[in-house]
């Protein structure tokens, strides 16, 4: 026996509205379509599916409603395998090449790759990890498609969506006598050996922060790796100065470090996503970016970055300060 899916679908609708004509008016079809689909099915299995009443319309008969049962378990299945197919059909599918400043990198990227990996399994980022600097000229050539950046002097062929801003904190050894105040100035610690994040733009960012105050930093130590930095901070070797915090809580071989606010007036950094203004953006790197754009307006970054005015210290076990 053979039955196609319409038949079943009529038939279907017509026990539904218990009328042929209710049915017709349903599916916007003839009468005469329904009634067909019905004596096909009632030939092939010899059997009634509906008692015609005069005037009333229909009703099911046993036969009609173990047959009903089944083809509705078909039809059922049938707009389940139509709603996988449409859904692989529509899934969003691609690479997209995407910069990020390196001591950013770790903090951010995994939030903003798991949000997308849960949502858009079949898209795939590939990483470029530098300063900033360079990130904007690979932007700029084409080399990648986004990239995490500031937003402070971008040339006029750069578009800027805007993620979040972080003001900067001062990372003091817990053991410090500052290390219990909520928050400092740079005259403060001035005088204190400092451990530089020796990169260019943070280098230049730090002595900027500085200079505002007419003030100098006693460098005593650098390194170009931010989680070496805190770590020697920890270990009580002198105080840093950071833009963004871990998601989580950090372990250290030796001691442990205490995040102060600085007073309001130092300058801060917007982060967010650049591309170029002139750039084809395919739906893969338009993903990406209303990513970034759901998790800035749900406060998903706000746990990386350290607001004016409050102290938070890392020694709490497990603590995460909220934002």
């Amino acid at each position: 026996m053979r039955y196609t899916l319409k038949q079943l679908n009529y038939i279907d609708v017509a026990a539904q509205h218990r009328s042929i004509t209710g049915a017709a008016k349903a599916l916007n079809i003839s009468a005469s379509s329904i009634s067909s689909a019905i004596d096909a099915i009632e030939i092939q299995t010899n059997k009634k599916l509906f008692t015609r009443l005069p005037s009333k319309g229909i009703s099911t008969t046993q036969f009609g409603h173990v047959f009903l049962s089944n083809a509705r378990q078909l039809l059922k299945a049938h707009r389940s395998f139509e709603e996988a197919v449409d859904e692989q059909a529509n899934a969003i599918n691609g690479a997209v090449r995407m910069g990020c400043f390196t001591p950013a990198a770790p903090i951010i990227l995994p939030l903003i790759t798991k949000s997308v990996a849960d949502h858009h399994p079949g898209i795939s980022i590939h990483f470029t990890e530098g300063d900033v600097s360079r990130n904007m000229q690979h932007v700029v050539d084409s080399k990648i498609d986004l990239a995490i950046g500031v937003g402070a002097n971008l040339p006029s062929s750069i578009n800027f969506v805007p993620m979040f801003v972080a003001p900067p904190h001062i990372v003091l050894p817990h053991s410090h006598p500052l290390a219990r105040r909520r928050q400092l100035s740079l005259e403060d610690v001035c005088r204190e050996p400092m451990v530089l994040l020796d990169l260019d733009e943070t280098r230049d960012y730090m002595f900027g922060l500085f200079g505002q105050n007419n003030l100098t930093p006693h460098v005593a130590y650098s390194s170009q790796s931010a989680e070496m930095v805190r770590s020697m901070v920890a270990a009580g070797l002198g105080y840093s100065i950071f833009n963004l915090r871990p998601l989580q809580k950090q372990q250290y071989t030796v001691g442990d470090l205490v995040r102060i606010p600085l007073v309001p007036g130092y300058r801060s950094v917007e982060y967010g996503i650049i591309h170029r203004i002139d750039a084809h953006l395919s739906k893969v790197d338009q993903v990406v970016i209303d990513t970034c754009i759901r998790l800035r307006d749900s406060g998903a970054f706000n746990r990386a970055v350290l607001p004016e005015g409050r102290a938070g210290n890392d020694h709490r076990k497990n603590v995460l300060i909220p934002a």
